[in-house]
Order: structure tokens, then sequence, then C-alpha cells
């Protein structure tokens, strides 16, 4: 079990910038270049600026600067619908997204209904698939994530819109520190090449080693990176994900608290990113999802089922809770008849 999600953030609509690590290490080798073959020593520190400036910035993208907040720290709870397991979608270095996936119907909504169908009936997890005024409002469009049933025979039926959630990896944060530790001596060789003729030659040397030693420690990283894992947010006794059959049904029912955020590392949709905390329930059948749902029984989800279980699987967030786990009688391993713990008095 390994905590990777504490390394990856969202930001706020007004502070998401494009990623422009490109730019800036094109703009590094353009400096470099340009710098060795006049012989220009400034222009060489700032090409190995402009490389350190884009790995921190690829770095940065790629653990949050891509994903807008709608809002933190959300509960959210529906059927599965399908899962991704790491890797199984991705190819070359798209490979370096090790996040274990799942999609999520929104409970209690069947897979024959759409998006509009969950948004009109629903005021309380309708809102989770909808476009957002955050992104919009900087120009990023809003595609969605949706799933098709091929046993769903309804000639009028339409791909259903799902909350797609995210149980981030280690590797992304593991070479990222591997990367902007190499930046540095690269960007001391990109200097040395700004000397001209003997620069030329040493710094390529340099570079040619910074390359190696960059390539097999992060190879070496990459392939011992530990992959986003559903036993990482949830109880492992639970076992593994069940997802609803070719008609939508019989998915299991879960219960998941992260991050609500557009991620405009892609088309853009929103979903949970990344995961903190997931857990099956067991519900009533008729908030399975088996035909379309009702306001009324929308409703009676929230009052059963929605706001019982949020809340009491808010409660380690809450600092009352925290606080009060902090006290010595509190900090046990077994029970405190066995390891002894007893309250201190308070002296005065």
């Amino acid at each position: 079990m390994a905590d990777c999600q504490k390394h990856f953030f969202c930001v706020p609509a007004s502070d998401y910038k494009p990623v422009k690590a490109a730019t800036l290490a094109l703009a590094s080798l353009i400096f470099m270049v340009a710098s060795g073959a006049v012989g220009f020593t400034l222009g060489g520190i700032v090409g190995g600026a402009l490389w350190i400036a884009a790995v921190f910035d690829l770095c940065h993208y790629l653990h949050g600067g891509k994903l807008i907040c709608h809002k933190k720290k959300v509960c959210a709870i529906g059927s599965v619908a399908k899962e991704h397991p790491v890797g199984s979608d991705k190819s070359g270095l798209e490979k370096m997204d090790d996040d274990f996936t799942f999609d999520l119907i929104i409970s209690p909504h069947a897979a024959v209904e759409t998006k509009s169908d969950m948004i009109s009936t629903d005021p309380n997890q309708g809102k989770l698939i909808e476009d957002r005024p955050g992104p919009l409002g900087i120009g990023l469009e809003y595609d969605g994530v949706s799933v098709t049933f091929p046993g769903i025979n309804d000639e009028n039926y339409v791909e259903t819109e799902v909350l797609h959630c995210e149980i981030k990896g280690c590797r992304v944060h593991d070479v990222c520190i591997v990367l902007k530790v190499m930046s540095f001596p690269t960007a001391a060789a990109a200097v040395w090449c700004s000397i001209p003729i003997i620069g030329w030659i040493s710094c390529s040397v340099a570079l040619l080693v910074a390359a190696i030693i960059t390539l097999v420690v992060g190879g070496i990283v990459w392939a011992a990176t530990h992959n986003g894992a559903l036993s990482d947010v949830m109880d492992p006794n639970a076992g593994d994900l069940v997802p609803a059959d070719n008609k939508g049904q019989g998915g299991d029912i879960v219960l998941v608290r992260g991050d609500w955020v557009y991620d405009a590392g892609h088309a853009g949709w929103n979903e949970i990113q990344p995961v903190r905390y997931a857990q099956k329930l067991t519900i009533p059948d008729k908030f399975h999802g088996a035909a379309k749902a009702s306001a009324a029984l929308v409703a009676d989800f929230k009052r059963e089922v929605l706001d019982p279980w949020c809340y009491e699987s808010g409660k380690t967030e809450d600092p009352l809770v925290i606080e009060n786990q902090k006290r010595p009688e509190n900090r046990w391993h077994i029970h405190p008849s066995i390891d002894g713990c007893r309250e201190q008095p308070v002296i005065k």
C-alpha cells in the first residue's frame, strides 16, 4: 500500500496555465546552439535556465497543474461501469501515467439514462458530470466520459455519461525527481557549451554523460515505481471491483472521496482525481439503477444512502476527530488495557 495520492493537487481555474515545457525546451536549445556558435556565455546561462524551467514546468503540469479544482474532498457514490487496469489503454510515453482508473454511473441512475436525464432529476450528484463555468470561462471544452453497453437493445439509447475516477501511481512523481535533479548538471553543461571550440567538445561529452545517467536512473525508477492500486485507497480485504455486465447492471456500488476536478490533460472532462478513499457499499436494491431514476428516488437515495454514508466516511477529516485521535488514550495498537495507555492527569 502506498500513498501516491499525496503528491498530487489541483489548481483554481484562475491559476491554470497550459504546459509550456516544449516551448521552453526549444528556446533552450536555440540559446545553447547560438551561444556556442558566437561564444556568448550569458546566452548559455539563459539556455541552461530555460532547460531547468522546462523540466519543472512539465512536472508541475503532470502533478496537478492540468487539474482545475471544482471542489476538494468531494464524496460520490455510484455503480462501477468499467475499470481500466494500469497501462491497459496506454502506449509509448503515455505509460508514464500509471494510474488505476474506473468509471462510475452515479447512483441511483441506470445505464439507460443520458447525461441530461441525470442532471435534470439529480440536484445532488448530477453536477459531477455537467459542464462547469471555471474551465469554460478560460476557453477549455468539456467532452465528458461515456460508456456504451452493447447488451442494451434500445434504438433510442445514448451512451451513458460516467464519472471517471483515478487512483494515482507514483511514477510521475518519482521520474520527475530524477528529471529535476538531472536538469541542473544538464544546464551547467549548456553554459560550458558557450565557450568556443574547447567548450563544444567538453560540453558534448558532459551532455552525453548527463543524458546516459538520466536515462539509466530514470529507467530504473520507471520500472521500480509503485503503480496505482485499488488497495491504496480501499481495504484490501474488500477484493477487486466488479464492473457492470453488458446491460450496465450488476456493478459494485462504490463510495469515493477525493478532489473533483476538470482534467485538461486530454479532451477535457470532470473526474475524481486523485481518489483518496474508496469503499464498497451494500445498499437497497431499489437504488441499483435498473431503470431510469425519478426525482423521488433520487431524493430517497440522498436521504437513505448519500448523506449518511458521506457523513460517516468524512469523519476522519473532521478537525475535532483528528485532534481527539492525538490524545494518549486513543493512540493504541491493540487495546488500551493491553497497550497500557492511560489518560494522563492534568497538572495545574
